[in-house]
């Protein structure tokens, strides 16, 4: 070939490449809405009850404690501007393709194939680079695909808190690049949660500043539309959260997902996505039982004792008699009837399921991870193939969310690392279980175990990690009947205490583990008296939180100021703009082998700061017995409640809706305060065996 004609040749394949080039430097319709990094927020204070996992050996027999080595998670936030859908197919994380280099192994644990950086194969330099760069462990773009006006967002988990001052992210889409610029040590406002009642029709944003003030956000915007009309804004220099509560102009879809944005007047603003889930507050059960002949008599015992206990979903490990009918005619209508609905394990036909259960201890799992060595690399192995899951699922049924069981290895690292996934935050802190571990292996961790605080603990992270999503929390139901080391079922009081920390931390639901009475867990389906009382005590507490459960649902943990006596154990939710929820436990107690000692707190008064955005105008609690008035009155800016003798707990709610009261009550008589009567009976006639 002629030398010019290799000269023209070159020429047009350079401009070609010149071209497709600038169409992948274009302005792309997808734009940037925020970027940002959220670091792991650490909890010194609860270190010393993180002793499990980190107390193994490695193959060589050396210790695996260590200090929480907490990161954070890259967010990006982008609306598509254009006038067709995009889809992003990848992340990067300056030059590196995420999709590459978290790579998956050709191994298989609990079902999925692990991924890791370890896994890609990289040479030293890049895997120290991006260990540099923080550590990804997974990725995710939500939805992949924007449609026209739609919003995303991209999350990148990271190990450790990275060490460059600015970190470039792009998102890889159809056409075009959409870089990002994140610089890790900015602090931001935040949504700390983002909660829907049933109805779907009123947001509630809880917002927190690096300092908190009394500067009230000046606009909202749900997606591109500004609702700062129908918008009540609260905020105060003495409390640690602003709320926000939008009156939407239509409710949302169930699982829809959306973009929320809060600014303030010096032009900084909170941004998170969220995807819209709202319903009756989850009180459920694992396990079943086999008593009965038939099937239609082993469906119809345990069904009974659900309903009766006041239980509205059933977890998993369900027995197939009971799944079957469920899943039938006769029972779809008796779901509508009662309420009681379950969760499945996968997208099938089954009708309105409570929630598509993603995966159970992911983080057990992460530590038979074969091919590293370091015990501490595995941790998050199975987080990008549960990205993955979690698609399939959103595909084959966008409707139900989707819950993630995070198990107790790797303490406390493996709930910042897994929070974001899901949409609604499960763990599963087992105190009777952590007791029975001390005794049998580490009695000198005693001391930290006298209080079921471990509770509380792994509530308040979990939900700090997962905000803005709602937090589900599993407390333990079993006798340990194993020979090497046999623990006694949780006393009532126990539990109480227990569910009334779980709350606190800000649970919006709670299940137990489990009913089923047989094996080395012995559930609390037993015959045992001890096992009875602790089932009857499950029940009244489900009547007394699923009565709460239009408060509790939407409410947020904030340090509000509290005056207690020394013995008491308070803590404060805010419910919206117009509650302050009074979560009080007896601290006199002691808890052992034995059971729990406890000392009642005699003529207690509580005095709460109320809000500047709030005028009290009633205080009531929510017992057993139903929903009843406590004395109260104004003293300044301070509500004073009068508790008189305070035995196990209380759940006191403070109020400028003057009809809340009222409508609580309501709900209570019409649905609890028959099975609560009956139930109280059975309490008492158990007291007396």
């Amino acid at each position: 070939m002629p030398a010019r004609s290799i000269r023209i040749l070159l020429a047009v394949g350079a401009a070609l490449l010149g071209c497709l080039a600038a169409d992948r430097s274009a302005p792309a319709a997808v734009e940037v809405v925020d970027a940002r990094f959220v670091g792991d927020v650490p909890f010194p204070r609860f270190m010393p009850l993180w002793m499990e996992a980190w107390a193994m050996k490695d193959a060589a027999g050396q210790s695996l404690d260590h200090e929480a080595r907490l990161g954070g998670y890259l967010h990006v936030y982008v609306r598509n501007a254009g006038p067709r859908a995009v889809r992003i197919k990848d992340v990067l994380l300056e030059t590196y393709s995420l999709s590459r280099v978290i790579a998956f192994s050709g191994e298989t644990t609990s079902g999925l194939r692990p991924a890791s950086i370890q896994f890609a194969g990289l040479d030293a330099a890049t895997l120290a680079r991006l260990i540099e760069l923080g550590e990804p462990v997974w990725w995710r773009v939500d939805p992949p695909v924007l449609a026209p006006g739609g919003f995303g967002e991209a999350t990148v988990r990271l190990r450790h808190v990275p060490r460059a001052a600015e970190l470039s992210v792009v998102l890889r889409a159809d056409e075009a690049d959409v870089p990002a610029k994140v610089r890790p040590a900015d602090a931001r406002p935040r949504i700390v949660g983002a909660y829907l009642p049933a109805s779907l029709d009123r947001l509630h944003l809880y917002l927190r500043r690096p300092v908190p003030g009394s500067d009230v956000p000046r606009r909202a915007l749900v997606d591109d539309t500004d609702v700062t009309a129908s918008t009540t804004f609260g905020a105060d220099a003495g409390v640690d959260t602003a709320v926000a509560v939008v009156r939407l102009a239509r409710p949302l879809e169930q699982c829809s997902f959306h973009c929320l944005r809060v600014e303030y007047a010096d032009g900084s603003q909170a941004v998170a996505c969220f995807r819209a889930t709202g319903g009756e507050l989850v009180y459920g059960m694992w396990g079943y039982s086999n008593r009965g002949k038939t099937p239609g008599e082993r469906t119809r015992t345990y069904l009974g004792e659900m309903e009766s206990h006041n239980i509205n979903t059933l977890m998993y490990s369900i027995g197939g008699d009971v799944l079957a009918f469920l899943h039938s005619r006769a029972g779809i209508e008796y779901s509508r009837r009662t309420g009681i609905r379950l969760m499945e394990t996968a997208p099938n036909d089954a009708p309105d399921p409570v929630y598509l259960f993603l995966l159970d201890e992911p983080d057990a799992g992460d530590y038979s991870v074969k091919g590293l060595e370091r015990a501490a690399d595995r941790l998050g192995c199975l987080a990008q193939p549960l990205v993955q899951r979690s698609r399939e699922f959103r595909e084959k049924d966008p409707r139900t969310p989707q819950i993630l069981n995070v198990d107790n290895s790797y303490k406390p690292d493996n709930w910042y690392t897994y929070a974001q996934i899901p949409d609604i935050m499960c763990a599963d802190p087992y105190f009777q279980e952590q007791q029975r571990l001390i005794y049998a292996d580490r009695p000198g961790w005693l001391p930290y175990f006298t209080k079921p605080t471990y509770v509380y603990a792994v509530g308040t992270i979990c939900q700090t990690a997962a905000a803005p999503r709602p937090l589900h929390l599993i407390l333990n139901s079993v006798r340990h009947d194993m020979a090497d080391g046999p623990f006694r079922f949780a006393t009532p009081e126990e539990k109480r205490i227990e569910a009334m920390y779980a709350v606190a931390a800000g649970a919006k639901a709670l299940s137990y583990w489990w009913f089923t009475p047989y094996g080395e867990f012995h559930g609390c389906g037993s015959d045992s008296p001890e096992g009875r009382r602790l089932w009857t005590e499950i029940g009244l507490i489900g009547a007394e939180l699923r009565t709460a459960g239009p408060v509790l649902t939407v409410s947020c943990p904030a340090n509000v100021p509290v005056q207690a006596p020394p013995r008491l154990w308070v803590r404060t939710l805010l419910g919206g703009t117009d509650a302050v929820v009074l979560v009080v436990a007896n601290d006199a107690i002691a808890c052992d082998r034995l059971g729990m000692a406890y000392k009642p707190v005699e003529r207690a008064t509580v005095a709460v700061q109320s809000p500047a955005w709030l005028r009290p105008a009633d205080a009531f609690e929510i017992g057993a017995a139903g929903v009843v008035p406590v004395s109260w009155k104004a003293e300044g800016t301070k509500v004073a409640v009068d508790l008189g003798t305070v035995e196990i707990s209380r759940l006191v709610i403070v109020t400028s809706d003057t009809g809340l009261r009222e409508r609580l009550g309501q709900q209570y008589r019409e649905h609890f305060a028959s099975r609560a009567a009956a139930l109280l009976e059975a309490r008492r006639t158990l007291r007396r065996q």
